[in-house]
């Protein structure tokens, strides 16, 4: 059994990044446990579990409730993830935040890459048995579903692609979302709004959204030009 665990920093992503692995694998041959972090570095079952103990590709991932913690998170928990023979550490979390908002009130790649260098450069002092990558999702995970543009159609047959770009002047067919939209969550709810739903990032409308997903969107979106970030976390968490 090879054996992965995904630190995200919310339960979107943690819902998100599910809910991708159960498409990937067309619910074959994989097992999913979602745990939620407390105090003390804890951690307790959360929901959304995919049991299979006969699976032969088992993976954790774990909600840590805070974008700022996902790195110490990992740091925290490593030596019982080599005591239970983890092979990879993966952590996720939003570039967009408080942080960055204090820096800079549109996307810098400048900016961009010394977050990345940064935290990088934190795990390369951080001695590890387990190899650790780390992904920034730009700007957030949002983006992603943004770049799979043909969801929200599914989710709503009103909301195709040339009724957005009327009503909000973007064509998600053609553009890079990370380029774009400096806060994607908010575009989520615009589209959303044409049609009166609010995007308040709870686990029903996320889950609404994600089920619109499927394998062949997750393909096209690594395929594709678009959302380079999504492109590298998702071949760091597949198998080689």
């Amino acid at each position: 059994m090879i054996k992965t665990v995904i630190f995200v920093e919310g339960q979107t992503e943690l819902i998100v990044t599910r809910e991708f692995l159960l498409k990937y694998f067309e619910y074959n041959n994989i097992e999913i446990i979602c745990l939620r972090l407390i105090a003390d570095s804890n951690t307790q079952r959360a929901e959304h579990d995919f049991p299979n103990s006969l699976a032969s590709y088992h993976f954790q991932i774990i909600n840590v409730g805070n974008d700022k913690s996902v790195l110490s998170a990992i740091f925290k928990r490593k030596k019982y993830l080599v005591e239970n023979n983890f092979s990879k550490i993966i952590g996720l979390r939003d570039m967009y935040s408080k942080e960055y908002k204090e820096l800079s009130q549109i996307i810098e790649e400048n900016l961009n890459n010394r977050f990345i260098k940064e935290t990088n450069q934190l795990i390369r002092n951080f001695e590890s048995e387990i190899d650790i990558k780390f992904h920034f999702a730009i700007m957030e995970i949002e983006a992603w579903l943004l770049g799979m543009h043909n969801i929200f159609e599914k989710y709503n047959a009103n909301l195709n692609n040339k009724y957005i770009e009327e009503k909000l002047g973007f064509n998600l067919a053609l553009e890079d979302p990370e380029l774009l939209f400096y806060h994607p969550a908010n575009e989520i709810q615009r589209i959303l709004d044409l049609i009166g739903v609010k995007y308040n990032k709870s686990k029903s409308i996320v889950e609404s959204i994600i089920d619109c997903v499927s394998k062949q969107e997750i393909v096209d979106l690594a395929e594709s030009n678009k959302c380079a970030s999504f492109r590298s976390f998702l071949n760091n968490l597949l198998p080689n």
